[in-house]
């Protein structure tokens, strides 16, 4: 009796394990999706908004059920204190804490940490090329997360079982 509880308690936590990973992976691609739609919104408020970023950071912060909302609220909270941080210091900081506990790849946030670079360049139209060339990337990177998704869930619930079925084998 107590060998079939022990074999059930391995068998539903190695499945949940593996459940867990292919949440992450699914949240993964919901984050690059939302990534994707806050740069083009910055884009656009740039472009046909004439909005300057702490203007767009208050826009972007203005929707509290969005998880960004604090961490744009904090950009433009530095940006408009007496002490003037600059938009790169800014940037950095709060965007380090929003990707923290995110599930993106390292090159991921480079992107997004890499976003006021292009901010500084006075040319709205040169501005506008490499916000594109950031969400081109986010795109490939989250379309092969799509295209990979189906198989990989299959794989990791496939080894998640086979784990557990090894680890029951073994242990008991």
């Amino acid at each position: 009796m107590y060998k079939i509880v022990g074999i059930l308690c391995i068998l539903t936590g190695c499945v949940g394990v593996g459940r867990t990973r292919i949440r992450l992976e699914k949240e993964r691609i919901r984050c690059l999706r939302e990534w994707i739609y806050v740069i083009r919104r910055i884009q656009d408020e740039i472009s046909y908004g004439k909005n300057t970023l702490p203007e767009i950071c208050r826009i972007l912060s203005d929707n509290k059920d969005i998880w960004y909302a604090p961490y744009f609220e904090g950009v433009y909270r530095q940006m408009m204190q007496g002490e003037g941080i600059g938009l790169k210091e800014a940037w950095s900081g709060q965007m380090k804490a929003c990707l923290l506990n995110l599930p993106l790849q390292e090159e991921e946030r480079d992107i997004i940490m890499k976003l006021p670079v292009y901010l500084g360049l006075q040319e709205e139209t040169r501005q506008a090329v490499n916000f594109d060339q950031s969400v081109e990337l986010l795109k490939r990177k989250c379309r092969q997360a799509e295209e990979a998704y189906e198989n990989k869930s299959k794989m990791i619930h496939s080894v998640s079982i086979l784990a557990g079925v090894l680890l029951s084998i073994l242990l008991l």
